[in-house]
């Protein structure tokens, strides 16, 4: 998985891309978020949309990372949502349910709404 920032913008989006499968060797064993080294110690803060257009696969990891980041992002303030995510992929979150918990949006407006209001 590769991580790059899209862009920060005035309204308070953060628009992360990530590129690749994610799976357990994607997070570091010191349990650190990979959204924290790209961010910073206070990314639990911001809005944070994340596009899964370039993502053909995941694991279990990458659901418990998913849903565990979802909720740092609400006890810290912040905002979360995945949008442009892949068929396959879908299948797999809307089989195990993870929208309950992540916000699972079709395009970035309705991530942007999901993460933390209508802009």
């Amino acid at each position: 998985m590769k991580i790059a920032l899209g862009g920060i913008e005035r309204d308070g989006y953060v628009k992360l891309v990530i590129e690749g499968s994610i799976t357990a060797t994607d997070f570091p064993p010191d349990g650190k978020n990979p959204i924290e080294g790209l961010l910073g110690p206070s990314w639990k803060t911001f809005r944070v949309l994340l596009d899964f257009g370039n993502v053909p696969y995941i694991d279990s990891s990458a659901i418990g990372w998913l849903i565990a980041t979802s909720k740092s992002f609400k006890e810290g303030g912040g905002g979360l949502a995945v949008y442009r995510i892949q068929p396959s992929v879908k299948q797999v979150l809307d089989l195990l349910k993870v929208g309950k918990v992540v916000p699972l949006c079709e395009t970035e407006q309705e991530a942007r709404t999901a993460a933390g209001g209508a802009q």
